[in-house]
């Protein structure tokens, strides 16, 4: 009987854990894409300064966020972020809308995947 109540207690408690993640994953995933979404309307509109200096102020907030992250979530995901926010600011830097826009879509779809990946689910508690 003991031993029950302990496997259950600890069950509820990894839920609960698992749901907690979840959330802050998720919150930390829109809040980038949201901030990588202005800067592709910046680049649309050609705004080359605002779009750099936007791009600038994400990676620096990445950049801090990013140490409490690794500890969660498969690196690989801020590898990819962090390439593609490289290229990014190379054709911000040139001024080529094509190769900047398709390096805002590598990022929010890594954001996406990241969200769906990595967020715990039942599939991956039980």
């Amino acid at each position: 009987m003991k031993s029950s109540f302990f496997v259950m207690l600890g069950t509820v408690v990894f839920i609960c854990l698992g749901l907690f993640n979840h959330e802050k994953i998720n919150e930390f995933s829109y809040t980038y894409l949201d901030d990588f979404n202005t800067i592709e309307l910046n680049i649309k509109d050609d705004n080359w300064n605002q779009a750099s200096k936007l791009l600038y102020d994400t990676k620096n907030k990445l950049e801090k966020e990013k140490n409490i992250w690794y500890k969660l979530i498969n690196h690989s995901y801020f590898n990819e972020v962090f390439a593609s926010m490289q290229i990014l600011n190379q054709s911000i830097y040139l001024e080529n809308k094509m190769i900047s826009l398709m390096e805002i879509e590598k990022i929010k779809m890594v954001l996406n995947n990241l969200m769906e990946d990595e967020c715990y689910n039942f599939n991956r508690i039980f």
